[in-house]
């Protein structure tokens, strides 16, 4: 019987920062820097729109792009959130009805498009791309899974790339941690925790993911 090995994904964090910013980091800054970089493959001076800027996730990715030499634009459905999304790294905010391409390809397009919101605006994020443009789906908090009647050839204007990142543990040792730590420590990134709990606090943590109000990332502390 041939043994099963398991891959055990560690990194080491040498920090002074509190638990409950630590505990917001590994999983967060994974998905937002292996997005941007294994998936969008973003470069310094490239336009970049977040769509679904308000997730813990768009904002580490705005940070993290903000910090690397792109402009950032974020979407929100909330215009009371906008001020949340620009003081996390985005340039521009666009509040979104849904259907936002008609208003970014007048202000130019975009380079890249990283779409966390998921099936449901994704077709229109497709279409905010310029030439040569990827556009990543990595977030569903949508809650849609799936394309209803999808035709790739009306869908996807020529020369755009669609893409997805899931991550996995070789991708979580990929992600210099460290480094964003530090950045995070010196003040030059800002990471958005916005609830802490503690264990016996699980139901109403719960709660408040699913009703989207905690205005960025949940942490649980033991």
């Amino acid at each position: 019987m041939k043994a099963q090995h398991q891959f055990v994904a560690l990194q080491v964090i040498d920090s002074e920062l509190p638990w409950e910013t630590l505990g917001a980091v590994p999983e967060m800054l994974q998905t937002a820097w292996g997005s941007l970089f294994k998936s969008l493959r973003l470069q310094k001076g490239e336009r970049l729109l977040i769509r679904g800027g308000t997730t813990s996730v768009g904002l580490a990715a705005a940070a993290i792009a903000r910090n690397f030499g792109a402009t950032v634009a974020a979407t929100t459905r909330s215009p009371k959130r906008a001020e949340l999304v620009r003081s996390n790294g985005a340039d521009e905010v666009y509040i979104d009805s849904g259907s936002i391409s008609t208003e970014i390809k007048h202000a130019g397009g975009v380079n890249k498009v990283l779409e966390l919101v998921g099936t449901t605006t994704l077709q229109d994020s497709i279409l905010c791309a310029n030439e040569q443009g990827i556009v990543c789906m990595t977030g569903m908090v949508g809650n849609s899974w799936a394309l209803a009647n999808f035709s790739p050839m009306d869908s996807i204007p020529t020369a755009v790339s669609l893409t997805t990142y899931s991550g996995g543990p070789e991708d979580f040792m990929l992600t210099p941690l460290t480094d964003l730590v530090k950045q995070i420590a010196a003040g030059t990134m800002r990471v958005q925790i916005g609830r802490t709990f503690h264990i016996d606090q699980i139901v109403e943590a719960h709660r408040c993911m699913e009703e989207n109000t905690a205005g960025g990332k949940i942490v649980v502390l033991t």
